[in-house]
């Protein structure tokens, strides 16, 4: 039954989780516009939500490039990234 309640609370939590516009540039160079929060951005490029923080731009992180087993997360200022083999979301 707690294991239930949680996962509810969880499914509150993810339907109120803000979306945000990405540019995913495919490995052709088309781009395409994505609307995603960050649960969705976390099940698309296999990151935890921890690497998913360094590009929060309310939190503030120094310019990181954190290299992970298939994904490579970029903050540079202002231009942050989530590079993988198939695409880059900008």
């Amino acid at each position: 039954m707690i294991a239930l309640e949680m996962e509810t609370q969880a499914q509150a939590n993810k339907k109120t989780a803000a979306l945000r516009s990405w540019i995913s540039l495919n490995q052709d160079g088309q781009g395409t516009v994505l609307d995603l929060d960050k649960y969705a951005i976390m099940r698309r490029v296999n990151i935890h939500a921890r690497d998913l923080r360094l590009l929060d731009p309310l939190l503030s992180y120094p310019s990181t490039i954190l290299g992970r087993e298939k994904v490579i997360v970029l903050n540079l200022e202002h231009i942050k990234a989530i590079i993988t083999a198939e695409e880059v979301s900008v």
